[in-house]
């Protein structure tokens, strides 16, 4: 029941919507959630300019406000945590509606398609064979850090993790 009252705080906030090239782009707020992801950049003083300078960023996968109406873009999504107070992070909704029937819960959607910004592989992977390999960069603690449905591996040297298309293919 607890988890209920979660997603339905995550999901009855109203969505702030940016324009870009005549597309809706959806920016959700992530209320009693806090993102694992990197802020980075400049800081903005309204949604609008942060949510501009998100949808023009390429890799960007939200925003997180810092103060009173001060925003950063993030960067470089891992995981997600539950945290009850939290109400500073914004996700930018790439997932063009769709959810699938054995998702995780109702966020892991959402979360998937902002790992995965760009494609089959999260930022900094590259496809290798049938999974994503990690730049040696990618500490073992980070490798596992990943949800357990992209199946995180860390050999020593790289992490792998699944490519998007199989994450989804296995909540179809």
């Amino acid at each position: 029941m607890g988890a209920f009252n979660i997603f339905s705080l995550v999901f009855l906030g109203a969505a702030f919507i940016a324009q870009s090239n005549g597309a809706i782009n959806r920016f959700i707020p992530m209320w009693c959630v806090d993102l694992h992801a990197t802020p980075k950049g400049s800081t903005y003083g309204s949604t609008k300019d942060v949510m501009q300078a998100c949808v023009e960023a390429g890799t960007c996968i939200g925003f997180k406000k810092i103060s009173g109406n001060e925003y950063r873009l993030l960067y470089g999504l891992t995981n997600y945590a539950f945290n009850e107070t939290s109400r500073d992070y914004y996700l930018w909704d790439k997932t063009g509606g769709k959810t699938f029937p054995n998702q995780p819960n109702e966020l892991d959607a959402l979360i998937l398609f902002a790992i995965y910004p760009l494609g089959e592989c999260p930022v900094p992977f590259y496809v290798d064979g049938s999974l994503c390999r990690g730049f040696s960069e990618i500490s073992r603690e980070i490798c596992y850090s990943y949800p357990t449905y992209m199946a995180p591996q860390h050999d020593g040297t790289n992490c792998y993790v699944l490519q998007k298309q199989t994450v989804i293919n296995s909540w179809a």
